[in-house]
């Protein structure tokens, strides 16, 4: 049983008669009777009778009548229901990311993104770790991620610009005042657990400026980090939006600057829904510096 056949019966019966359906359907008389012949030879039953006043249903014609309706009607409300996903106004988007940048970059398109495309959902996924957001885009958890470089990564990967890491701590310093490495080497740390990816963020610190952090507290939470912080407990590390204005003057550069570029990437070309909350990601002033406008000699990675 093909679709057209139903929509070939239904086209007779709404018309009256087969000249009047093979005229609305642009298709010859003959042709429309071989489609509605084939259908009841298969259903076994004669479903429409001639006469001189048009075409009746016959008692099986009447059976058949509304589960005809039903499932060309499933199939049109199929269609546009895709086509809503398409044009975008309708459907889910899933966003992966980490949970510094969920909370720290990624609010203002959320905003925006409510506002254009009101009848979709925006579904955001934050990990704590780069390696675990990593593995749920290749499981296929997402339609597209948000985050540190992938490396390696096979997909589209796209640059949105770099996150300046700043170092945090109870004394207040001017605008622009930056950390010394001898006075980061030498002072005490609040860290992060292993499975929180700042974690990574601060060995690669370290290593670089060659010392090992010692550590007089532990959080897997950014917010607590810089909670203790400004408390007094010791120094951390934490991406510069994250540091909330009224802590502004707690958090300073370190040395020329430390950055973490940041990437859209998604396994395959992203659905079409999904590729207009990249091109809007794309679009928009996120609070990230530009690879032309890094300063000399800052460490990126």
């Amino acid at each position: 049983m093909q679709l057209r056949q139903l929509e070939y019966f239904l086209a007779v019966w709404e018309a009256g008669s087969f000249s009047g359906a093979a005229a609305r359907l642009y298709v010859t008389q003959p042709s429309l009777s071989q489609q509605i012949g084939a259908l009841e030879k298969e259903l076994g039953a004669v479903l429409l009778e001639r006469g001189r006043q048009g075409v009746t249903l016959t008692p099986a014609g009447r059976v058949f009548l509304p589960r005809a309706q039903d499932v060309v009607r499933a199939v049109q409300d199929a269609q546009d229901s895709v086509r809503e996903v398409v044009e975008g106004r309708q459907g889910d988007v899933h966003v992966l990311t980490v949970r510094s940048v969920a909370s720290g970059i990624l609010p203002p398109s959320a905003a925006r993104w409510h506002s254009t495309y009101p009848s979709t959902v925006l579904r955001l996924h934050d990990y704590s770790h780069r390696r675990n957001l990593e593995e749920a885009m290749r499981s296929g958890q997402g339609d597209i991620a948000v985050g540190p470089r992938p490396d390696p990564w096979e997909g589209p990967v796209i640059s949105l610009g770099y996150e300046e890491m700043v170092v945090t701590g109870s004394a207040e310093y001017p605008a622009g005042t930056a950390a010394d490495p001898a006075e980061l080497a030498a002072a005490d740390w609040v860290l992060y657990e292993q499975e929180q990816g700042m974690s990574e963020v601060v060995d690669r610190l370290a290593g670089h400026l060659g010392f090992t952090p010692r550590a007089v507290a532990r959080t897997g939470q950014v917010s607590a980090a810089l909670l203790f912080a400004v408390e007094g407990i010791g120094v951390t590390v934490t991406p510069e939006n994250a540091v909330p204005l009224r802590w502004s003057r707690h958090a300073r550069r370190i040395g020329p600057g430390y950055f973490r570029e940041l990437v859209v990437f998604s396994r395959k070309l992203p659905s079409q829904l999904a590729e207009r909350y990249r091109d809007m990601l794309t679009s928009l002033e996120l609070p990230l510096t530009a690879e032309r406008d890094l300063p000399e000699g800052a460490l990126r990675f």
